[in-house]
């Protein structure tokens, strides 16, 4: 009763992960996804961050929710996960703007939980989010001389969600203290970024289509010399 009802449940998960990327497809043809960095199959976005604490570099990536359950036999359900984690980390910021990669590194997940249930914070789903990071050119190599994980959790009674911050391993030490004493800070610090880069890309787009439409109406407007004089 327990496996079937436990199937069961899995198999709705993936119904709804279906449904989330094809909501999502119907809300990009209705253009309610322009003010995105860039357009997305995927909702809702991560937030990302880049920082210089104490001097040295960090990068913060914001997901809501907990990582959702590992389940190794399904590869439909892994294949819409890592979809997810992938376009939710690629497409929320513009990677190109960035000159720096890790070369040793340390990806630190961060797990915020409503409540205090007993949970395993060694969800190998993390994975998925370190291959996104991967691909955004952070990181290189990801074996595990060049690559440490690092699991920490905390109780917020607002919602679940998770930060993940990359640092390099020189830095590591300093930056466990300093996350230890200003994770509530750097969650704010996130939140408010990714609303002010909305608003600067949406502005700048919004620029670029007013000097489209006057370059058009000017082409319109203007009459060649021989139509003019007859």
């Amino acid at each position: 009763m327990v496996e079937s009802e436990r199937n069961m449940l899995f198999e709705q998960l993936k119904s709804l992960e279906e449904m989330k990327v094809y909501l999502m497809s119907q809300i990009n043809k209705l253009g309610g996804n322009d003010a995105a960095i860039k357009r997305t199959s995927v909702y809702p976005m991560a937030k990302v961050k880049p920082m210089i604490i104490n001097g040295y570099p960090v990068f913060q990536f914001s997901y809501e929710g907990v990582l959702p359950a590992y389940k190794e036999d399904d590869r439909d359900y892994l294949a819409l996960i890592r979809h997810y984690y992938y376009r939710a980390t690629f497409d929320a910021y513009d990677f190109s703007k960035i000159d720096i990669k890790f070369g040793k590194s340390v990806i630190i997940t961060a797990h915020y939980f409503n409540n205090m249930q007993i949970r395993d914070l060694d969800n190998r789903n993390r994975k998925l989010i370190q291959d996104a990071i991967r691909q955004t050119g952070l990181i290189g190599d990801d074996s595990w001389s060049r690559v440490w994980n690092v699991d920490v959790g905390y109780l917020d009674p607002k919602g679940n969600h998770v930060q993940v911050y990359v640092v390099s391993q020189d830095n590591f030490s300093n930056f466990m203290s300093y996350l230890q004493d200003e994770h509530w800070n750097l969650i704010n610090a996130v939140e408010k970024f990714r609303k002010e880069t909305i608003i600067k890309e949406y502005k700048v787009g919004e620029i670029k289509k007013t000097e489209i439409v006057n370059k058009k109406n000017e082409e319109k407007n203007s009459v060649p010399a021989a139509v003019f004089w007859g």
